[in-house]
């Protein structure tokens, strides 16, 4: 069978591609830093690797067929670059034959060029960076994750609060999709020759606006949820105290410096979804679906899915 490296293996994204790689018959080789996230597997190869260590990634990909790898998360968004180059050229090295990214966001088309905001327009680059190792490579860019609903951000909320908050304005339009649906398109991609270098943006088979989350929520815990928009300072606050809960902050009780600038950017960016023409949420799945056809996850049945009262480690990967 194909074997596929599944990088940052213990994240939710990762998680999610073991699990399908694993349903649709590939051998799976899945790194990690945390190899007790991954024991509920069985049958697949399971190592340590760490981007700050080439030799480990490099390690972690020779052998394989397939390489699947995911942007890294927010406490190592500053790194972003050197692992997309570390996983580029190491993935060469060990003449890899397919790298399939996925960058947890939108990214502007090309006719577009740059749309004025710092995390999207630096999508592309990060897509250039992976690619200068030559390897065949397609990238996904999903919208926005169902499964954001169950990080400490919006879970606790949603449980004990019955508030689903985000910074979201109400009448944001969002394509909502499953970590479950990325992963297929990710292994869809395997054998597509036809995908080499497409930057592809995905979302969900639904578009929906913040307060019809709400119902759908409400209509699976049988109690009424309702929506409030989230500031978008005390959203990136909280953001902050979940992947930064060790940062030190100013010894006269101010802020850090890094918190300053995280939450400038996080405002920058949510400000920009909220109002932007581009609609970087909303995507036309229609063309995307005839080109590669798989079954899309309906928001209202991916919530019935869930273990609501499962402990999710908000920062593993």
């Amino acid at each position: 069978m194909t074997l596929v490296t599944v990088l940052s293996a213990s994240g939710r994204p990762g998680l999610a591609q073991v699990r399908q790689l694993i349903k649709a018959g590939y051998d799976v080789r899945a790194t990690t830093r945390n190899p007790s996230r991954l024991k509920k597997f069985d049958n697949i190869e399971i190592i340590r690797a760490d981007y700050n260590d080439p030799d480990s990634i490099y390690e972690a990909c020779l052998g394989a067929d397939t390489v699947f790898y995911t942007r890294p998360s927010f406490e190592e968004s500053h790194k972003a670059l050197d692992f997309a180059a570390t996983v580029g050229s190491s993935a060469k090295r060990a003449n890899v034959r397919r790298l399939i990214y996925n960058t947890c966001c939108w990214g502007p088309p090309d006719e577009l060029g740059e749309v004025g905001q710092a995390g999207y327009d630096g999508v592309k680059l990060m897509i250039n960076t992976l690619m200068q190792g030559g390897v065949q490579t397609t990238t996904f860019q999903p919208v926005l994750f169902m499964d954001n609903l169950l990080t400490d951000w919006a879970r606790k909320d949603i449980k004990k609060n019955d508030i689903y908050t985000y910074p979201h304005n109400p009448n944001l339009e969002a394509s909502w999709i499953c970590l479950d649906d990325v992963a297929k398109f990710m292994i869809a991609a395997i054998d597509r020759d036809d995908l080499i270098g497409r930057r592809i943006n995905i979302g969900g088979p639904e578009v929906f606006t913040p307060p019809r989350v709400a119902d759908l929520l409400s209509g699976h815990f049988g109690r009424p949820i309702l929506y409030k928009e989230l500031g978008l300072e005390d959203f990136s606050n909280r953001l902050y105290d979940i992947f930064f809960a060790d940062a030190d902050e100013d010894q006269r009780g101010g802020r850090s410096e890094n918190r300053q600038a995280f939450i400038e950017s996080m405002s920058d960016f949510y400000s920009f979804n909220n109002i932007s023409e581009h609609m970087p949420f909303k995507v036309d799945m229609e063309p995307v679906l005839k080109e590669i056809p798989i079954r899309l996850t309906p928001f209202s049945e991916w919530i019935s899915q869930q273990d609501w009262n499962e402990e999710l480690d908000t920062t593993a990967g």
